[in-house]
């Protein structure tokens, strides 16, 4: 089922504070004006599908808007698929199963989901948005700034409320941050704090009230420009004109707002179908002390979505890929992993795309790691490489069950990795066997602290 949105646009606006504590950049903030005054948006929805979906089963729900995904997880997920496939979907139409979840591919990044029961069972509503979601997964970041940069006392955990409601943001205590922020909207820190009013409306998917607290922040002030770019992101108009890119550009702007400008801009550039330029521009933000370190799970997607992408763009993310910190570790390693191991494997290299998926086998959950590890067991052999496409198989013996080991994939791989130590064959060398019994100590500490072990035993 498909309908329009018909909700209208707010003609109301609050009046701005006025604070002239800070010089405005007066070229910028006239590029913000536009956006504030023309964004009434409270209701961005372009269209509206929904699924009916089995009453009996339960069923989980993860969005990846950068991905064009929505994901369902269930105890019976061919069931699931099954009813989903025999719905009217236009917004997201190819539907697979993929490591016992549901896979919806949407036909836009500007998707967003959730569940709405009636009576007897739930509908998987989908929404397709005029602007990227502002909530949830690749949403509107929240990047803290320290306190003294911002002259509002010492360090953490800071003294008044602007500052506890800064540092409260850094440990994502949500709700101390809101009430910190809430007594500080009387107060000299009002426009901070309008700013981050809004921006914990938004997390909270309350668009209409962010939409009024960024409002209430003054031009005049170095905050004004950052109220400008959050109302430039959910007005389409803005969104999409020559302004966005000069308003977004974090330039010369000060040290504690440069972060802040700098993931926006990449959030914008990816959904816009940049990823590669905005993984780029995030290259060296994924330390501890960069960007990156207050959205990760951003980041990763970001990364990811320009290592979904063809051709030489593809390859230069699996350079940015093999020069990021933790890679193997952390928000989607394993999402990373695959998407780098399937560049590599398409541009000729089978075996650095196996290296790829066992250097994050420990990371990978029971429920998808027979199909990981036999991935990677297959990229081994087709590189010809039958000493760790052996040790694969020997990981796969002791962590996965008898059932798992005995379906035609892995009972194909096991003969597979059984060919090639026939008498005919020649002999691995010795340096090869010490490397992959060196590699197998190291992957077996590694899986031993993966979750969820299978039960079963070994066949």
């Amino acid at each position: 089922m498909i309908e329009r949105s018909a909700i209208g646009k707010d003609p109301r606006a609050r009046p701005l504070q006025c604070a002239a504590s800070v010089a405005p950049l007066a070229a910028l903030l006239t590029l913000a004006l536009p956006a504030a005054a023309a964004t009434g948006g409270v209701d961005l929805t372009e269209s509206i599908e929904r699924i009916p979906l089995p009453a009996e089963l339960s069923v989980s729900l993860r969005v990846e808007p950068l991905a064009s995904r929505v994901v369902l997880g269930s105890a019976d997920a061919a069931a699931l698929a099954r009813r989903v496939r025999a719905a009217s979907r236009a917004l997201c139409p190819e539907v697979g199963v993929e490591g016992g979840e549901v896979v919806l591919r949407c036909a836009t990044r500007d998707i967003a989901a959730g569940m709405v029961p009636y009576p007897g069972g739930q509908y998987l509503e989908l929404r397709q948005l005029q602007v990227p979601p502002w909530s949830g997964r690749d949403g509107l970041p929240v990047v803290p700034f320290e306190p003294e940069k911002l002259n509002l006392g010492s360090h953490c955990p800071g003294d008044g409320n602007a500052a506890v409601g800064e540092c409260a943001l850094t440990t994502g205590h949500w709700d101390v941050a809101e009430k910190s922020f809430r007594e500080a909207l009387s107060g000299p820190h009002s426009d901070l704090s309008a700013l981050r009013m809004g921006d914990l409306a938004a997390r909270a998917g309350n668009l209409r009230e962010a939409v009024a607290m960024w409002r209430r922040v003054s031009p005049s002030t170095a905050y004004g420009r950052l109220a400008g770019v959050r109302l430039c992101e959910v007005d389409p108009k803005c969104l999409h004109s020559p302004r966005a890119a000069i308003l977004f550009a974090p330039g010369e702007t000060p040290a504690p707002f440069r972060e802040d400008l700098l993931l926006r801009q990449a959030r914008m550039d990816a959904f816009q179908g940049r990823a590669l330029e905005a993984a780029q521009a995030l290259a060296r933000e994924h330390g501890p002390t960069g960007a990156c370190s207050a959205e990760p799970v951003l980041c990763a997607d970001i990364l990811l979505a320009a290592l979904r992408e063809p051709g030489a763009r593809g390859v230069q993310a699996l350079s940015l890929y093999l020069e990021t910190p933790s890679r193997d570790r952390g928000p989607g390693a394993v999402a990373l992993a695959r998407a780098a191991s399937d560049q590599a494997a398409t541009n000729g290299a089978p075996v650095f795309a196996a290296n790829l998926l066992a250097n994050t086998s420990g990371e990978v959950p029971q429920g998808q790691l027979s199909d990981h590890l036999a991935r990677a067991t297959e990229l081994y052999l087709s590189g010809d490489d039958r000493v760790r496409a052996g040790v694969l198989l020997d990981f796969a013996r002791s962590r996965l069950t008898k059932a798992e080991l005995a379906s035609p994939r892995w009972t194909r791989l096991s003969r597979g990795v059984a060919s090639r130590y026939l008498p005919t064959a020649p002999a691995p060398k010795p340096a090869e066997v010490a490397g992959a019994e060196e590699e197998l100590r190291a992957a077996r500490k590694a899986l031993a602290s993966a979750p969820g072990r299978p039960s079963g035993g070994t066949p």
